[in-house]
């Protein structure tokens, strides 16, 4: 499989309600429609993969080691003319909710091995990130390559800690210490206010003009 750059969003489980998925996925439909069920979940319609995953959250389901991958949370693939390849997964651990959504670092960077992305491809994807946090309960959002690891705890960022900005992360602008932080980022970034009282990061210089 090729490397895969990844939006990440946290949600806490307080805001898990019984229309959860259906109300998120709603949300992505809108810009990147349904296209199907993908790894052990072609066969299933989009009603059987949302309460599939919404049942599985409110258990909150964590896959064991010795478990079938078919017990997991049922992915999907999204319609874009952007992207061939664009896919969506959800998570749960330690009371925080995860969703996933990727696409291959070769249909979104410059070049392949180039830390820059293509401005055309990335910003339907801030977009997204910017309608996700104005009309979903999201806690935060970081986006990263695959050389990048996992994406930071929101406990870690409550503490200062920077979010991962690859290029794009969007937090609570009552989240000070870690905005003052930013100061030491090496990379250049433009900050924005936008509704939900969220701030937009955004390191301008990974964006190829």
């Amino acid at each position: 499989m090729p490397p895969y750059f990844s939006v990440e969003v946290g949600y806490s489980y307080k805001s898990l309600n019984k229309n959860f998925i259906d109300r998120i996925c709603s949300l992505i439909f809108s810009k990147f429609p349904f296209k199907y069920g993908y790894w052990n979940s072609e066969s299933n319609s989009l009603l059987e993969i949302i309460d599939w995953n919404q049942l599985l959250l409110e258990k909150k389901f964590i896959l064991g080691y010795d478990e079938h991958v078919s017990n997991n949370y049922k992915q999907l693939l999204l319609t874009s003319e952007l992207y061939t390849h664009m896919r969506m997964f959800w998570g749960y651990r330690n009371d925080k909710i995860s969703l996933s959504i990727i696409i291959p670092e070769y249909e979104i960077l410059v070049d392949e091995g180039e830390w820059q992305f293509r401005k055309g491809q990335i910003k339907p994807i801030i977009d997204l990130c910017q309608d996700l946090w104005e009309q979903s309960p999201v806690e935060i959002i970081q986006s990263c390559l695959e050389m990048d690891g996992s994406p930071i705890s929101i406990g870690k960022v409550q503490n200062g800690e920077l979010p991962s900005i690859n290029p794009i992360a969007i937090i609570n602008k009552d989240l000070s210490k870690t905005i003052k932080n930013l100061n030491n980022f090496k990379l250049n970034t433009e900050l924005k206010e936008i509704k939900n009282n969220g701030i937009m990061i955004i390191a301008n210089e990974l964006i190829h003009l």
